[in-house]
């Protein structure tokens, strides 16, 4: 959710005129924001060589257990304030459950699918068109 958020990103109305980095934007304005490029620059994981958005090298799980790696308030998946996703909830209870399932079923995992090439079909969110296909041992 790093890597390929599930929102491409959205508008939002300027209310007051403001200036950023140089930059004014006048009010009545639309500002369009991406969630994968928040991601991208957040300043906790970003790294030069670009590897932070690698989508084998840059899945660090473990960056969440200490505060001074963990992703900052930027990491927004499911976007922010008052239009911030309904089914957010949902879908984090439905990704822990199968993660709990999965830990108990297998000792581990092997992914299959060359990730490199992988194709990705678009529509409201990004999925792998053909799939992932692991293995488990």
């Amino acid at each position: 959710m790093r890597l390929l958020p599930i929102s491409a990103g959205g508008a939002r109305d300027v209310d007051d005129t403001v200036i950023i980095d140089g930059v004014q934007i006048p009010k009545g304005w639309f500002s369009i924001y991406s969630p994968a490029l928040t991601h991208e620059q957040d300043p906790k994981t970003f790294l030069e060589d670009g590897s932070h958005m690698d989508i084998q090298d840059g899945f660090k799980p473990e960056r969440w257990m200490d505060a001074g790696t963990r992703p900052t308030t930027e990491y927004i998946p499911y976007g922010a304030g008052h239009r911030y996703c309904l089914g957010h909830t949902l879908a984090t209870a439905e990704m822990k459950t199968f993660l709990a399932v999965l830990a108990r079923k297998v000792e581990g995992f092997n992914l299959i699918t060359n990730t490199a090439n992988m194709k990705w079909k678009e529509g409201i969110i990004l999925t792998p068109k053909d799939g992932v296909l692991v293995a488990t041992f």
